[in-house]
Parts: structure tokens; sequence; C-alpha cells
């Protein structure tokens, strides 16, 4: 009876893993199943892969001595499952490392919430509209020589929700590594209050104030590196691109800074691919983002898509810019952003892209620690440490 449950047990777990290998094959802005597939393995690959190869333990033991049949369909379940899950698991460890990063198996078991610690300082960078601004400050950690490089973080949410302490556990991280954390606010929208034309003014109010007030923070406001994930990697590049070219100004006043690098995640940069192709999850569907954020459907606002596309701000002089793109985003379609880094590298600017195989979007903010958030921290690192030198 024993060995019969064995068998059982390990045909549930090997066929729950194999569905979701399964899954992580397809196009996840086709369906449920293929996207969550997607999402799955970047934060839990090397759990899932306990999973198969206790599995296949289990189906082992239930073969020698319990029925046949169900202990060979146990062990061949387990066994394709431990396989997938190995190559998957492998697959990201493999781009990790061609990217210049690194992973702790240890560490990526042990998963903590993204939105700790808390920031050292949270200051007020302006007042617009009657809408305070903010800025929190991760201070870099004692150590070296001189004042720390510096980073200044655009936060994601589909230009709808999100905050400036949702990555505080990376943020934290790069101030571990003597890096000034500086993480900026901005508008997002509210139903019939579109911030198409908002957002990018704050964001680059954002820089400004950080720029001005790095040495009081600590920081080189000569090598200063703009980073942005999703919504924010599209406010990173329009405003990092437009400084150079007097295509973007600060809502606040004051003069936007070319920073020296550009490190970006999943950017929407091409609100029209998202909004026609992505997955709608419900509650944030691409295409009520996209109609939120410019006030209307797309072909009634063609000049505020543009405003809004990273396309129309690509020039020559651009600073340089990593680009971590998920090969499986269901959100800001895969596509549409190595579409842009084709574009942008073709105009002479010098992009690095990284394509995150078996990734979806924010496949590196669901949980500190796990494979996905060390490899965007450590490839995101790697890049910085040598865009400031």
């Amino acid at each position: 009876m024993m060995r019969l449950l064995a068998c059982l047990v390990a045909i549930v777990l090997g066929t729950a893993v194999l569905l979701l290998a399964a899954g992580a094959q397809m196009d996840p802005a086709g369906s449920a199943f293929a996207m969550i597939g997607s999402l799955v393995w970047t934060t839990v690959g090397p759990h899932l892969l306990v999973v198969a190869l206790l599995s296949v333990t289990l189906a082992s033991l239930g073969l020698r001595q319990g029925p046949r049949r169900i202990g060979l369909a146990a062990v061949v379940i387990a066994t394709v499952a431990a396989i997938g899950s190995g190559w998957i698991v492998g697959r990201i460890a493999v781009a990790t490392r061609a990217a210049g990063g690194s992973l702790d198996p240890v560490a990526a078991f042990l998963l903590t919430t993204m939105r700790e610690p808390a920031p050292d300082v949270i200051e007020t960078i302006a007042t617009v509209e009657g809408r305070d601004l903010k800025a929190a400050v991760y201070r870099a950690a004692l150590g070296g020589s001189g004042p720390s490089p510096m980073l200044v973080y655009i936060h994601g949410g589909g230009f709808m929700a999100g905050t400036i302490t949702e990555t505080a556990a990376d943020l934290r991280w790069f101030a571990d590594r003597r890096w000034l954390a500086v993480s900026v606010d901005y508008r997002v929208f509210a139903p019939g209050e579109p911030t198409w034309d908002k957002a990018t003014p704050d964001a680059a109010c954002g820089l400004a104030w950080a720029h001005a007030n790095a040495a009081r923070l600590g920081g080189d406001a000569s090598r200063l590196v703009l980073m942005g994930d999703s919504a924010g990697g599209n406010l990173a590049i329009n405003v990092g691109y437009g400084a150079g070219t007097g295509k973007i100004a600060s809502g606040c006043g004051g003069a936007v800074p070319v920073p020296r690098a550009i490190a970006v995640q999943y950017p929407a940069v091409d609100p029209g691919a998202i909004y026609e192709r992505g997955y709608p999850i419900p509650g944030f569907e691409p295409a009520m983002l996209m109609t939120g954020y410019v006030g209307g459907r797309p072909e009634q606002y063609p000049d505020r898509i543009a405003a809004i596309s990273s396309a129309t701000y690509v020039h020559p002089g651009a600073p340089k810019t990593l680009i971590i793109a998920p090969d499986k985003d269901s959100l800001v379609v895969s596509d549409s952003v190595r579409a842009f880094a084709e574009t942008a590298s073709a105009a002479g600017v010098e992009v690095e892209l990284v394509r995150m195989p078996y990734a979806n979007h924010i496949f590196n903010q669901i949980a500190a620690n796990s494979l996905g958030n060390q490899a965007s921290r450590t490839i995101r690192l790697r890049f910085m440490e040598q865009a400031v030198r």
C-alpha cells in the first residue's frame, strides 16, 4: 500500500512540474497556462527541481515492490519532469553567467520580500500641482575612499501603480556594495487623469534633484547610472536619451543631466505593442494601462503615443544602455523590446541586450534572492561598475 501511495504521489508531483515546464515553452501572451508557466521558473525553479527529484525517488521506491504499470508510469513522468526542470534551471544559470552575472544556489532557496529594508531617509524632491514628489535614499555602505557612484531608480507599475520602495531589497543590496541608491517618484494615472505628459517631467525632476544633491548624499554626480523597470524603464530611456537633445525638461526646474549609462529591465518602449498584444491580466490589462496613461486609445492620440515611445528619443549620442529582456514577457511583449534594442544599436547607441530564458515580466521582483533576482542584480552591477570606471 505504501509503495502504491509513493507511486501516486510521484505521479502527482511529477505531473505538476511537467505542466509548468510545458507552459514555460509556450507563448505567454497566448494563455493563462503559458503565462503562469513562464512566471514560476526564475522564482521557484530550484524548488521545482527538488520536487521533481523527490518524485523520481518516490517513483523508484514504488516501482520495486508496487504495481509495475503504475510504477513505470511514475518513473517515466518523474524522470521527464526532472530532466525538464533541470534543463530550464540550467538555461537560466548559463544565461546569467554568460552576461557576467552570478548565482548562489543555496540563497536561491531562501526567498524573502522585496519591500524591505526601509530606506535611510525619504526626502521631498518638489511639490508639483499640489503633489509631493518623494525620493527614497539608500546610503552607500562605508568603506573605500571618496564619494560613491550613484544610481537613480525609476519604479514600474504600468504607469498606474508602484512605489519608490517596492524594490527596497535590491536598492539596499546595491547600497551595500557602495552605491548610493536613490529611488525617485512620479505621478501615475488615475481614472480620467492621464499622466503621459507628467510622468516624464517628474522623472526628469527626480534625476535632476539626485544629481544636484549627490555630494550632500555622499555620491559622485559624474558617475551616475539611471535605472528603471517596465514603465520605469520607459521613463529611464526617454529621460536619459532625451536629456542630451533637449527633448526632455525637468518638471520642477534645474538642468537634466545626461547619465553615464542606463540599465533597464523589460522596458515599456513600445506602447502600441503592449496595447495590442499584451496578455490581459484582470485588473492590469495592457489596453487599460495604455488608454489610462494617454487618455484614450492609441489611434485617437498618435502624438501622445509618439511622445511616450522610446524610439522617439533614440540618437547616436545616447548613453550606453543595458536592456535585460525576458524571453517570455507576457506584458511588455519580448519582440518589441528586442526590436527597440536593434533600432537603438543601428542608430549608434551602445546597447547590451541580455535575454533571460524562461522569464516573464517582473521575473526579478517576485522574491528577493530568487534565481531571477540574483541574475538581475549581478548583471546590472557588472554593467554599472564597468560603465563608471
